[in-house]
């Protein structure tokens, strides 16, 4: 079966149950899902936001600095 299809029989299931707890569970995991997308999505702005205010205020390495560092960690 394809996902296509899958996802066809499981929306004709829900939308044919009448069982309550069916529909609770698949309104958690939908609620959820929805949940950690827009958690995630409001993590990634605010690094975003904090590398910006970072390079803005100076608080960052030049890819010439960062080497320099590596190389000297290397000869130790």
């Amino acid at each position: 079966m394809t996902t296509v299809a899958e996802r066809k029989k499981i929306a004709e299931w829900v939308l044919n149950t009448k069982d309550e707890v069916l529909l609770d569970k698949v309104k958690e995991l939908t609620l959820a899902k929805a949940k950690a997308i827009k958690n995630f999505i409001a993590d990634y702005n605010s690094e975003i936001d904090e590398a910006v205010e970072r390079v803005r205020s100076g608080k960052f390495s030049t890819y010439d600095e960062v080497e320099a560092v590596l190389n000297k960690w290397e000869s130790k």
